[in-house]
C-alpha cells in the first residue's frame, strides 16, 4: 500500500486520474499500491461519488496496462407495493496509453470524452429488495462483443435469490442472444435458455437490454428506417444542447435546418417507453419535413433543400399529406407563444399520434421479457 485517501472533498482533489464523464464529484476516494522489487508498476484506483454516496465514475490506471474507466448510472424503481429495485448502469472503456495525450486534446476540443476510447463492455445489476421480508434478488443485463455490431451479445441473468438469508439452490435464469444492432433484429442461431424462454412476439426484443440513456439513437434509427428515412440524411443527436427557452421547454425536437434529431441533453428520461414515444413522434417531424421540402420544391432550408435536388417532386398519391403539412408548418405555433394553440398544430397532431401508437407497442410486447425477469423494473426494459 502506497497510500489510501477516502471521502476526500473533490474541490481539494489534485490528481490526474483521466475522467469521461463532465459531472462533479462530491467525493473522492484513491488507493494506490506497489511492489518494493518493482517500483515501476503502480496499481491506482480513483473513484468519484455524489451527494448521495453513488459511485459517477471509476478510473483504473495500472501503469503496465491500458487505462480503464468505468462510468455508473444509479436509478432508483418500485415494483408492486413491497419491492424496491436499485439499478446501477455501468459502462466499461479502455484507452491504450499511448492515445493519452490525444485523450486530453480532445476534451480540450470538446470532442466526445469516448472518442479514441474502446468499449468493452455495458452491464447492469437489479438488485430487488423485497420491503417486508428483507429477501434480496440480483439480475444482471449485459451488452458484450461491442466492437462487432451486428453479433453484439445481450445477456439477461437472474441470480438464485436470497431467502431469509440464505442462496437458493437452484440454477441461474440465463437468456443470452446475438443482436445485429444495425437493424436491431435478433441472430436465430445464437441462442441461449436456461429456465427462460426467448420471446417469440418481441419487435423490440434488440433493445430490451438498453440502457434508457443508450436506448435514444437505437429508437431513432430504428424509426427512421420503419419510416423510410433511412437514406434521408437525417442524423441524431443525444445529447443536443438547446440554443433557447423555446428548445429547453421540450424533450425533442426535428430540426429542418440542419435534418437531425435532437435529444435535448437537460431532459431526464424516467423510462425507455418515454424515450420510445419521443423519438417516433420526432420521426414523424421527420417525415412531414421531407413531404414538405419536395411538396415546396426545396422549402427553405439547406437540408430542405438537399431532399428536393436528390428525390425531386412528390408522386400523386403524396400530395393531398404533403400539402397540408405544409400549411401547418406554415402557420406553425410554437409552444413557447400559446401552448394551446401548439397542440392544435395538424404536425404535432399526427406525431403525437404515432409517437403513442410506438409507446402502446413498446409496452405490449414487453410482456414476454417480463414475465421472464420480472424483476427488472419495467421502466428499464
Amino acid at each position: 500500500m502506497i497510500s489510501k485517501v477516502e471521502k476526500l472533498p473533490y474541490h481539494k482533489y489534485k490528481g490526474d486520474a483521466l475522467r469521461l464523464v463532465n459531472q462533479t464529484a462530491r467525493t473522492v476516494d484513491e488507493v494506490v499500491v506497489g511492489l518494493k522489487n518493482r517500483p515501476e508498476i503502480i496499481r491506482k484506483i480513483t473513484t468519484f461519488k455524489d451527494s448521495k454516496g453513488n459511485i459517477i465514475e471509476r478510473a483504473i490506471n495500472f501503469s503496465d496496462k491500458p487505462y480503464r474507466n468505468r462510468i455508473y448510472t444509479t436509478r432508483y424503481n418500485v415494483i408492486g407495493e413491497d419491492e424496491f429495485v436499485t439499478s446501477v448502469h455501468t459502462k466499461e472503456y479502455t484507452l491504450p496509453r499511448t492515445l493519452k495525450k490525444t485523450h486530453e486534446q480532445s476534451v480540450i476540443a470538446r470532442y466526445p470524452r469516448t472518442l479514441f476510447r474502446t468499449p468493452v463492455k455495458f452491464f447492469t445489476n437489479h438488485t430487488s429488495e423485497n420491503v417486508d421480508t428483507g429477501d434480496k434478488i440480483l439480475t444482471q443485463v449485459k451488452q458484450t462483443n461491442l466492437l462487432k455490431p451486428q453479433k453484439e451479445t445481450h445477456t439477461f441473468i437472474e441470480f438464485p435469490h436470497i431467502i431469509n438469508g440464505k442462496i437458493e439452490n437452484k440454477k441461474k435464469k440465463i437468456l443470452k442472444f446475438s443482436v445485429n444492432t444495425l437493424r436491431h433484429t435478433i441472430n436465430a442461431k445464437n441462442i441461449l435458455e436456461q429456465n427462460a424462454k426467448l420471446p417469440q412476439n418481441d419487435s423490440f426484443l434488440g433493445m430490451r437490454a438498453l440502457d434508457i440513456n443508450d436506448s435514444k439513437t437505437a429508437f431513432a434509427q430504428k424509426f427512421l428506417s420503419e419510416r423510410g428515412l433511412k437514406n434521408k440524411r437525417i442524423t441524431i443527436n443525444p445529447e443536443y444542447l438547446p440554443v433557447d427557452d423555446r428548445e429547453e421547454l421540450a424533450k425533442a425536437l426535428f430540426d429542418p435546418n440542419e435534418g437531425s434529431i435532437n435529444f435535448v441533453k437537460g431532459h431526464k428520461f424516467t423510462s425507455k417507453s418515454e424515450v420510445c414515444t419521443t423519438s417516433r413522434h420526432e420521426t414523424e417531424h421527420g417525415w412531414q419535413f421531407y413531404l414538405h421540402a419536395r411538396n415546396t420544391q426545396g422549402g427553405t432550408t439547406y437540408w430542405e433543400e438537399k431532399m428536393y435536388d436528390l428525390f425531386k417532386d412528390l408522386p400523386k398519391s403524396l400530395k393531398k399529406e404533403a400539402q397540408e403539412y405544409t400549411e401547418s408548418i406554415r402557420s406553425y405555433v410554437t409552444i413557447a407563444e400559446d401552448r394551446a394553440k401548439y397542440r392544435k398544430n395538424l404536425i404535432e397532431i399526427k406525431a403525437s399520434e404515432q409517437g403513442e401508437k410506438a409507446r402502446v407497442l413498446y409496452d405490449y410486447e414487453r410482456a414476454e421479457i417480463q414475465k421472464e425477469f420480472p424483476h427488472i423494473p419495467k421502466e428499464l426494459l
